[in-house]
């Protein structure tokens, strides 16, 4: 089981899910587990932070997934569902001229070529619950010495 202080929140995490967590810089990721930090990491973010960093913010991005490249395990998990993106049915999201179902093709390649797991919740609390629980199962992949260092 995941506690808080397991728990590594990155210093540029803008509206951390826990306030009693490790803080400090990661080199991807907004959060992590002490002690596993190029090995696991999960990147949260808001429908329309995920719209601006896979459009505006793609050169940024592309720089993040490299880094996280090294990583077992890394998760992109977004605040709302994807229902909601590929609709654009979020605040404010017809500030965008891109459709969402343009989003929604660049996540599924991202989850195709990539590799890389996109999580949609319905919101916060629900992401919370998944990032503990993917930790939870990351660390018990790693007690049963299914990962070799």
């Amino acid at each position: 089981m995941i506690t808080n202080d397991m728990i590594v929140t990155d210093t540029r995490e803008q509206k951390p899910l826990w306030n009693n967590t490790q803080k400090y810089k990661l080199d991807f990721g907004d959060y992590s587990i002490v002690g596993h930090e190029t090995h696991f990491a999960i990147e949260r973010k808001s429908l329309p932070d995920l719209l601006q960093t896979l459009t505006a913010g793609h050169k940024r991005f592309k720089q993040e997934l490299k880094r996280s490249s090294i990583a077992r395990c890394f998760i992109i998990v977004v605040d709302g569902t994807y229902t909601q993106m590929r609709n654009k049915d979020y605040p404010n999201a017809w500030r965008s001229r891109i459709k969402g179902k343009q989003v929604t093709d660049i996540c599924n390649t991202l989850e195709i070529k990539y590799g890389i797991r996109i999580k949609f919740t319905t919101g916060r609390v629900e992401s919370k619950r998944y990032i503990k629980d993917a930790m939870s199962a990351y660390m018990r992949l790693v007690a049963g010495g299914h990962y070799e260092d």
